[in-house]
């Protein structure tokens, strides 16, 4: 298929400038929006110091200029607090929520859908009640009431649902909107300040989304024909010749890109899923896996008026040697040469004006090293992650609701060293929910991928705190997770949404 043909066919994967799409401009910040809200009974709390009404419902976009398509999507209203708390993206994807570290957060989420939903806070470290979890899902017309207090420092995180077997659906449908964490930080850009989500669509003709069709979409992961940004395809923002900072999300459910710019000057990276780096870091490209946020520090001084920069995104998902075969059993696996050369995600173009150099930032932040904290130095707790039965698992274990092994028990408090050991022929984002953890190590358990992985190393960011990590096929990867005072379940999960979905999802239980 030509790609002319193509675009009148899908949509793919992109980004969200500072703001994300819901039901209206004037619902996102006109708290007087709330009286018009039907069905549920939104009352902010007078504890609270910001108080929401979130709710997430079918909707209609054009995420291809011209051609309506069904979605999902979040809205919402601010009951109590600074009107600019949410903010409005015109497109599918939910209102921005920009809190404060140390505010008590309120929100009402009420599901307008017709099937079963709850809101994730991917990041934040909250009670096991505030979480967002598939045992806490609401029915149709049903509510579930958030009021925490936001713990995290400053820094880019996102929300989105997280019911059993149907995350990857609604994610893909639309339901996903970034919450940004405001406060004291180094690092200020003021009105200079972008967020982007990448994600990957396909449309048909019909404008109708297409998502999973078949086994494959399922096992390997369903990956979109093109990219979006903003919610629309070809998306260009406007900018002034001056620094920014560009606050990247990967919101796809499968897609593990690398972003280059058309330029070919290097990517400098100031923050990783939301915390900020001890220094600013130079790669020559930049891998983002689903659920991973970076953010990046960009001058456009240096660009004439009507110049354009583009940020371009490969795709390196691999799937090394996914031939079923044998009824769906074991797969084996086999390294692949990855094209990285990118297709445009995002469109820069700088507008008239006089440049304004920006200063590259250094002493970011002090972030001391908890290795030495663990109490099993010396013996790793091992999650090995493989791929069976048509199916993928941790352990040899799927997802059983509210259980956990005594491997999977820690103690509140406790920094422990876990090691991820990939024994299956695709690459697994894994994430801890609430925790933000030190990547002590990558070994190699099988080398078959290799090559695979020698082409894009140089874009892996491991330093700083993660809450997601990329594991490639026969990788161990050792990481020190300081767990915090919060007692309960907490998950553990691949960030492929049809993984996720399928079961490869436990929990570690805060004792």
């Amino acid at each position: 298929m030509h790609r002319r043909e193509a675009l009148k066919l899908f949509i793919g994967a992109g980004g969200v400038v500072a703001m994300f799409g819901c039901t209206s401009d004037e619902q996102a910040g006109d708290s007087s929006a709330a009286t018009s809200v039907a069905g549920a009974n939104p009352t902010p709390s007078p504890d609270s110091d910001l108080s929401l009404h979130l709710w997430a419902e079918p909707s209609t976009a054009e995420i291809v200029p011209g051609i309506v398509t069904d979605v999902l999507a979040y809205g919402g209203v601010v009951l109590n607090g600074d009107p600019d708390a949410l903010t409005a993206s015109g497109s599918y994807l939910g209102p921005t929520i920009n809190v404060r570290t140390g505010q008590r957060l309120h929100v009402m989420f009420e599901n307008r859908l017709d099937e079963d939903s709850i809101v994730h806070w991917h990041g934040l470290d909250v009670p096991q009640d505030q979480d967002g979890q598939p045992d806490d899902v609401v029915g149709p017309g049903e509510t579930y009431t958030y009021d925490f207090v936001v713990d995290n420092a400053p820094g880019t995180y996102w929300y989105r649902p997280h019911p059993h077997g149907r995350t990857g659906s609604q994610v893909y449908r639309g339901l996903a909107g970034l919450l940004i964490v405001r406060g004291d930080e180094p690092l200020s850009a003021g009105d200079n300040d972008l967020a982007i989500v990448l994600q990957d669509r396909t449309i048909g003709g019909d404008g109708a989304l297409r998502y999973v069709t078949d086994m494959h979409d399922q096992m390997a992961g369903f990956l979109g024909l093109d990219l979006v940004a903003n919610g629309e395809v070809g998306h260009t923002i406007d900018v002034r010749p001056e620094a920014y900072r560009v606050r990247l999300l990967n919101g796809s459910n499968s897609r593990t890109g690398y972003l280059t710019w058309s330029t070919q000057d290097p990517i400098t990276v100031v923050a990783v899923d939301g915390v900020l780096l001890p220094e600013a870091v130079d790669v020559p490209g930049l891998v983002l896996t689903p659920a991973q946020r970076t953010d990046l520090w960009v001058d456009f001084s240096g660009f004439g008026p009507g110049e354009s920069v583009e940020l371009r995104l490969a795709n390196t998902f691999v799937e090394s040697g996914m031939g079923m075969g044998g009824g769906m059993g074991m797969v084996s696996s086999t390294d692949t040469t990855l094209a990285l050369d990118g297709e445009v995600a995002v469109t820069f173009v700088v507008a008239d004006g006089d440049p304004t150099p920006g200063t590259r930032p250094t002493s970011l932040s002090e972030i001391p090293s908890i290795i030495e904290q663990a109490v099993n130095p010396d013996s790793p707790k091992v999650f090995e992650l493989s791929t069976f039965r048509a199916a993928h698992w941790i352990n040899d274990a799927q997802w059983e609701g509210r259980t956990a092994t005594e491997l999977e028990t820690v103690k509140a408090g406790s920094v422990e060293r876990w090691e991820f050991v990939n024994r299956s022929p695709l690459p697994h984002p894994m994430h801890l929910h609430g925790r933000h953890f030190e990547v002590v190590s990558r070994t190699w358990d099988d080398d078959t991928a290799a090559t695979s992985w020698g082409q894009i190393e140089a874009g892996i960011i491991d330093a700083g705190r993660r809450d997601t990590v990329l594991v490639w096929p026969g990788q161990r990867v050792q990481i020190a997770v300081p767990f915090g005072e919060h007692l309960g379940y907490f998950m553990y999960h691949c960030h492929i949404l049809e993984h996720e979905d399928a079961g490869m999802m436990r929990n570690f239980h805060v004792t």
